[in-house]
């Protein structure tokens, strides 16, 4: 059983990364442009490799018949295309990064194909899931990224040299010819690799890149191949989990976290073993009974004998049946026999017991605009933490598209002066023991100043790789940055980066 304990102060500090410590990497090709995320980056055979998503022309995967049936939709779709040209509708890449010599190659582009409106445009528009694993067809372990399309459905892509990527021979986990534009994870357990379709293209396009007309999980020992198969029941057999968004290993069990905006996210388990579709088993439910406002799974890292699992609420409140808040994210960690604490978050009874905040610190690590714990990892003994911010697009408050919300007086000057006071960034913690946590930074890496969330976080030899993701610039891109972080990075050798 894992120690439910603070870390000491004579553990504290040992390995423990500071905002010294960071320094933004050059990178050609990634600045003001289009190219504004990323959100699946890999360490592979001594390179890093970074996935990379762009604004298209038409950004929500409509036909044009189907953006003029939205209007806002379609007034968003007419100035986009207004302010930018074809060219820089770049599409999918993959970019290889050399951390020897510093320097950057693109590896992979995606294809140009005609659309529905019968124009050509980049077949894919974003990368959002990658795994290092190795299946039936694969001579070694091989980098495989999952490809969000922008009308047709997922690919997957594999590399075994670190040179080139070729597409496997199977699209849209083999489900024919059905809305399956994306996947969010790949998990490895057991000699097999698990993932879950995510996102909508014939629906509101971008906007519900969240759901899925598949809830389903899905494995496979042969990615290249294909051969997916389900291994679950849709939903786990709940109508509104609307989609299995994160997924991970732990003490042998395959864990599953949902979507679920009307009563709270859930947490299921299988040993995955037998005859599909396995045995599932909740474990948790109602967001940890927290309800709607932690609706999501937003991520998972297994740490020092937990697995801990970091909560937002969909698309920050955003869309019409979905302006509320703010609510900060909230982070739980479960142990092996199926028990769990609350770690950061807001105190509350539950079936379980009365649950309070191991670490003394409320939603958002105390700040309600943190809405989401995006991305975690480990490295060096450190469990750490990106977040985003929620101000960047404050859905909370009244306007033009938004519903009509009864804030008192004082609560509508307080949100109204906290969203005006913000001029972008975001926060990144640290944990020695999973209960005391250290900010790194509470306002971003000062780079770019529409940076609102970190979207990656990757450890390495070389250090961790952190990449931020961007709301916007003046050309309504935002340009992509990558930043390193090292015990051997010192303040005074790079100040211009901090």
């Amino acid at each position: 059983m894992l120690e439910r304990h603070a870390a000491t102060p004579e553990t504290e500090a040992v390995g423990r990364l500071g905002l010294e410590h960071f320094r933004l990497l050059p990178c050609p090709g990634f600045g003001e442009s289009s190219m504004r995320t990323s959100q699946a980056i890999g360490w592979y055979k001594g390179y890093l490799f970074v996935g990379t998503g762009r604004r298209p022309l038409r950004p929500l995967g409509l036909s044009p018949n189907a953006l003029q049936e939205r209007p806002l939709m379609y007034q968003l779709h007419k100035r986009m295309q207004a302010q930018q040209t074809k060219s820089l509708e770049a599409g999918t890449q993959i970019w290889r990064f050399d951390p020897c010599h510093e320097t950057w190659e693109q590896v992979y582009v995606t294809p140009w194909v005609i659309g529905t409106d019968g124009q050509e445009h980049p077949r894919d528009r974003g990368v959002r899931a990658q795994a290092v694993f190795q299946g039936i067809s694969d001579p070694e372990p091989a980098l495989y990224f999952g490809v969000g399309s922008l009308e047709g459905q997922v690919v997957l892509l594999r590399s075994i040299d670190a040179e080139r990527f070729e597409e496997a021979e199977e699209k849209g986990l083999g489900l024919g010819p059905v809305d399956v534009p994306s996947i969010r994870s790949l998990c490895e357990l057991d000699g097999r690799l698990y993932t879950s379709p995510t996102g909508k293209n014939h629906g509101r396009g971008l906007w519900d890149d969240n759901i899925t007309d598949f809830p389903l999980v899905f494995e496979t020992e042969d990615p290249y191949q294909g051969r997916w198969r389900p291994v679950s029941t849709p939903g786990f057999g709940d109508v509104n989990n609307l989609s299995v968004n994160e997924m991970a290993a732990f003490n042998g069990c395959l864990y599953a976290g949902t979507l679920n905006p009307k009563q709270g996210y859930q947490i299921w388990k299988t040993e995955a073993r037998g005859s599909p579709p396995y045995q599932w088993r909740k474990i948790i439910e109602d967001g940890a009974y927290r309800g709607p406002a932690s609706s999501i799974a937003v991520s998972m890292q297994v740490f020092k004998g937990a697995l801990y699992v970091g909560s937002g609420i969909q698309r920050q409140g955003r869309g019409h049946p979905d302006t509320y808040g703010p609510f900060g994210g909230e982070l739980i960690r479960i142990y092996a026999d199926d028990t769990w604490d609350l770690v950061v978050g807001k105190q509350r009874f539950t079936p379980h017991g009365f649950k309070k905040p191991l670490s003394g610190l409320g939603p958002g690590f105390g700040d309600i605009f943190t809405h989401a714990f995006w991305r975690m990892a480990v490295y060096r003994g450190w469990l750490y933490m990106g977040t985003s911010d929620w101000r960047f697009m404050p859905t909370y408050l009244p306007g033009p598209g938004h519903q009509r919300r009864d804030l008192s007086e004082s609560r509508l000057r307080y949100l109204t002066e906290r969203t005006q006071e913000y001029r972008g960034g975001f926060s990144f913690w640290q944990s020695r023991d999973g209960v005391s946590w250290f900010p790194i930074t509470r306002t971003g890496f000062q780079g770019n100043p529409y940076a609102y969330g970190i979207r990656e976080v990757v450890p390495s030899p070389r250090g961790l790789f952190v990449a931020p993701t961007f709301s916007r610039s003046s050309s309504w891109g935002g340009g992509l940055e990558v930043w390193l972080g090292s015990e051997e990075i010192a303040a005074a050798s790079s100040p211009s980066a901090l």
